[in-house]
């Protein structure tokens, strides 16, 4: 564990150099605590055991704090819209019941099945858990637990941090894996209250090996059924059950956080912001020299410190003398609080230009603000999360259908006409469907609707026709049909109900014409 309690900035660098540093195992456990450590703002803090050596890499400011550091929004940001929502509990498509994830598939007896693997994972909240670690940490893993005790499969969110190892093809689909961490001794009986819990390795191997899948559990280095059955078994599998998602795919052996190309940033706005809000406490409770005068006496001193405590906080401290030679010299250089303070707005706005999802709550500004500018905001938004959504969804569809196959194999719950072979059929095929990145505002849709007849107005009165116009933005000759029937249906009414109104007027004058 030597590697984990100390950082070198070689562990962020992927070049070809430091190829090997990014994927190594202790690489990744220290970048994971350290990329986790930025989401809770702790990075700079001595609990952490590479804080120091991290600081030192990068020549940071002693006393640097987390004083802008937007990894948390970032990291809320895409928790609440890669999959963000609730579910349809049928593992509908979404037309008719809105859902997170909406299902899309011609295979309708793969709904009730995946719905299943839904509620045995409790994936209304696992979902979220998963997109947040995929976000911060830049890896993604989701194993398909099979518990044939209880008759259920269900899909489990791995910590980056436990895959020791993996071994993955060209496609991303794993062919093998490593799984370590440290957890309780099973085999000691200690007292809970008094000693200390003994810590093990616990290591699980897995691998394929012909049509079956070998798994292997170890205690530290020995064999050892942490299931209280076997250390060793095989299941016949033709896909070893653990799917791997990069979250920002740059072409790695693993993916990139999504805060990996912004730490150099926000480090240093954090180090220039720790600097002055220091330097604005120094001058606060600045020091200084009294020179040509003589050091107080303890009597003297308390009463100093007795007059000061009687001071307001506006109020400064004033010392007298009648020592006409005394000088009061302050030891605090001065500082050009507004110039730093612009300098890092300007370090701010290059840094929400990297990250336009940090301006994704414009719509909260003071005064009013059009539809179009907050599509116009959004667009960079959507555009990146759009780019950001399939390399989740696919993992999770691989997950469906390695859990389905499972559930087949078994027998188990609702999934009734589901073998093994349904993959290679494609009888498993299914997608997530597109759904909106922000909730739609019924204004929005107006002011858009308004626009588009306002134009088509405008079209008419330079002599082109409504059919034409609306055909040249994209509508179907039946919707063409079905829009211009009912205006021509609304003019008969309405010229029906200004014959009406004028034969009405008419007769209301013939009236007042025959009293007078």
């Amino acid at each position: 564990m030597k590697g984990y309690n100390a950082f070198r900035a070689a562990y962020l660098g992927t070049d070809q150099v430091n190829l090997q540093n990014f994927g190594n195992f202790d690489a990744r456990k220290v970048r994971y605590s350290l990329l986790w450590a930025m989401y809770e703002n702790t990075a700079y803090d001595e609990l952490h055991k590479w804080s120091k050596s991290y600081k030192d890499s990068y020549g940071l400011y002693s006393f640097i704090r987390a004083i802008y550091n937007p990894t948390y929004r970032i990291g809320e940001f895409w928790k609440s819209h890669l999959w963000g929502g609730a579910l349809d509990a049928n593992a509908g498509d979404g037309k008719t019941i809105p859902s997170a994830l909406p299902i899309l598939t011609d295979n309708k007896s793969l709904r009730p099945a995946i719905a299943q693997i839904w509620q045995w994972s409790n994936w209304e909240i696992r979902k979220d858990i998963y997109s947040l670690w995929g976000t911060v940490f830049g890896d993604g893993f989701i194993k398909v637990v099979d518990d044939p005790d209880l008759k259920k499969v269900y899909l489990s969110i791995v910590h980056p941090s436990q895959i020791a190892d993996l071994i993955a093809d060209a496609w991303g689909n794993v062919k093998g894996y490593v799984i370590e961490y440290e957890r309780e001794d099973p085999k000691e009986n200690l007292a809970k209250s008094t000693e200390q819990t003994k810590m093990v390795t616990y290591r699980e191997v897995a691998y394929r090996d012909g049509k079956n899948v070998r798994y292997e559990t170890y205690l530290n280095n020995d064999l050892y059924a942490w299931n209280g059955k076997e250390a060793e078994w095989d299941v016949p599998l033709g896909f070893v059950p653990l799917v791997f998602m990069k979250h920002n795919d740059v072409g790695l052996d693993f993916g990139w956080s999504e805060i990996h190309a912004g730490l150099p940033k926000f480090r240093e706005v954090d180090d220039q912001a720790s600097k002055l809000n220091d330097q604005i406490r120094k001058v606060v409770e600045g020091a200084g020299i009294m020179a040509g005068v003589n050091k107080p006496t303890p009597d003297e001193q308390a009463e100093m410190e007795q007059e000061a405590r009687k001071l307001g906080r506006d109020e400064a401290p004033m010392y007298w003398t009648t020592n006409t030679d005394a000088k009061y010299i302050p030891l605090v250089a001065p500082l050009e609080v507004d110039q730093v303070a612009a300098n890092i707005q300007n370090l701010l706005k290059e840094l929400e230009r990297d990250y336009p999802e940090l301006n994704s709550d414009i719509h909260n500004i003071t005064g009013d603000i059009s539809g179009r500018a907050l599509r116009l905001n959004r667009a960079p938004i959507e555009d990146k999360v759009t780019q950001r959504r399939p390399n989740y969804d696919n993992a999770l569809v691989r997950a469906h259908k390695m859990a389905l196959s499972i559930g087949g194999m078994r027998g188990y719950d609702n999934f009734k006409g589901i073998t093994l072979d349904s993959f290679q059929k494609g009888n498993l095929d299914h997608s997530i469907g597109t759904r909106p990145v922000f909730a739609k505002d019924p204004l929005d849709d107006l002011e858009v609707q308004s626009a588009f007849w306002a134009a088509a107005a405008q079209a008419k009165s330079a002599g082109m026709p409504l059919e034409s116009f609306l055909e040249e933005n994209g509508w179907t000759k039946e919707r063409i049909t079905k829009v211009t029937k009912k205006i021509a249906e609304n003019r008969k009414q309405l010229a029906v109900e200004m014959d009406f109104f004028n034969n009405d007027q008419n007769n209301d004058n013939n009236n007042q014409t025959n009293n007078e």
